[in-house]
């Protein structure tokens, strides 16, 4: 537990996490706002077929889809968590006092997923607010759907951190290893929308995992509506293991 505590301090005593956590409210704000207030203010009919128009209580799945789909959160804070080690003596130091990778890596690991599903979690709850009070419709999600929506969103947020995690031990700076990430994140959801590709992507399984997929032009480019629950697990925990494994591998590699 030395190391996971040792991680816990080096997150919370540095200010990137309050500072991505703010970028991400601001973009789930926004975000809200051209999704739940924008239509009220205009007319939902004037909508209709261009943009997702959802009512109480498919608007709150809508919304953890929204919020979820910001990969780039659980991406640049496990590339610039652990690249940042790279660039110092922090590593060197790190194996000098416990040199077992395996354990470097599994405590930098669970501390990035809790910090990413906390970051994530919260703007789930600021859009579901926006959501009771500007939303028509009724009804709502229960507590044990409510328990099953957040335990998928620490799955995807386990997924993305050990892609972040394997590219920038890959790449051993920065850097490139966001340029890679960012790439990840504007290119997979594109390439999601590719029939065979559909079926290994991690954008489309998230989708999936939230099943509220609106009618209209906009319903063509969401990739994830044909597949079940159990896939979409099954390829989170797939990519979730192959980042795991090549992060790891790298690591061990590099310092051989």
């Amino acid at each position: 537990m030395s190391l996971v505590h040792a991680e816990y301090l080096k997150l919370t005593r540095r200010k990137l996490y309050p500072i991505m956590v703010a970028i991400l409210g601001l973009i789930v704000a926004v975000s809200a706002f051209f999704a739940v207030i924008f239509p009220q203010l205009i007319g939902e009919d004037d909508l209709l077929g261009v943009m997702p128009v959802f009512e109480k209580p498919d608007a709150f799945l809508f919304g953890v889809q929204q919020v979820v789909a910001n990969t780039w959160f659980p991406l640049i804070l496990a590339v610039i968590m652990l690249g940042s080690e790279f660039g110092g003596t922090v590593w060197a130091a790190a194996l000098t006092r416990d040199s077992r990778k395996l354990r470097q890596i599994a405590a930098r690991f669970l501390i990035l997923v809790i910090a990413s599903w906390a970051a994530i979690s919260v703007a789930i709850a600021g859009w579901t607010v926006v959501v009771v009070m500007a939303v028509p419709g009724t009804g709502g999600l229960g507590v044990g759907e409510w328990v099953s929506v957040f335990g998928k969103v620490g799955l995807v947020q386990l997924t993305w951190i050990a892609i972040g995690l394997a590219a920038v031990a890959t790449l051993r700076s920065v850097g490139p290893a966001i340029g890679a990430a960012l790439a990840v994140y504007f290119i997979e959801p594109l390439v999601a929308m590719w029939d065979l590709y559909e079926n290994i992507s991690i954008s489309a399984a998230a989708n999936a995992l939230f099943p509220v997929f609106p009618d209209g032009l906009i319903a063509e480019f969401i990739p994830g509506a044909g597949l079940s629950v159990f896939h979409a697990v099954s390829i989170l925990v797939g990519w979730a293991a192959f980042g795991f494994v090549v992060a790891w591998w790298s690591l061990h590699r590099r310092d051989a």
